[in-house]
């Protein structure tokens, strides 16, 4: 199986701030230009997921509309992570003890009270899983940075393993901080593609 991997569009909402979760638009004619990139590199007849946020959902429903899908399937695991009072703030607003407090515990550590990286490592897992299962030779899936990291992680963890296998706590641990450690920037709109083994 093939997951075809897609960021979501530039949204209204600089770098300079800390989204996640939020649900922030995309302009208009960035969703525009976007999808007119993308087409030219997508199959026909693949089904497409996405994550529930509009910057996410507005991209896969015009590429769905473009491609003649019927439907889009919005998958709530998808979503990025949650910062909590985090969100929308200006990174330069937070104070620095609790980022360096995430620093310090990248795992455990809920920023803003939101989500703790491996919080989202379970959800993502369940979410690779799942799509595993759905037994298609390629899906396409637009969701965000992050949750893109996490699937590359899981799919390097799996592919270490002999037949099929699920994650104890240390295996996702270890597919979190790995997501984490995950340096490659990842742009706008751009396509990842991913083999992994069916379920």
């Amino acid at each position: 199986m093939q997951l075809l991997l897609i960021r979501h569009p530039q949204p209204m909402l600089d770098k300079r701030h800390c989204y996640g979760a939020s649900d922030i638009a995309v302009a208009p004619e960035v969703l525009q230009s976007c999808c007119e990139r993308l087409l030219p590199q997508l199959p026909r007849g693949v089904a497409i997921v996405s994550s529930p946020l509009q910057r996410c959902a507005q991209l896969a429903q015009a590429l769905a509309k473009a491609l003649g899908q019927e439907a889009v399937v919005l998958q709530a695991g998808l979503r990025e992570m949650d910062f909590g009072t985090w969100e929308r703030r200006a990174w330069d607003d937070i104070a620095w003890s609790e980022v360096e407090a995430w620093n310090q515990d990248l795992l455990h550590y809920a920023p803003g009270g939101g989500e703790c990286l491996l919080t989202v490592a379970r959800r993502m897992w369940e979410v690779f899983a799942d799509l595993q299962r759905r037994q298609a030779e390629q899906l396409i899936v637009i969701c965000h940075a992050g949750t893109i990291r996490m699937f590359l992680a899981c799919a390097a963890w799996q592919s270490g393993q002999v037949g099929p296998a699920h994650p104890d706590a240390a295996a996702l641990e270890a597919i979190a901080l790995q997501a984490a450690a995950t340096r490659t920037a990842i742009s706008y709109g751009e396509v990842i593609r991913l083999d992994v083994a069916t379920a």
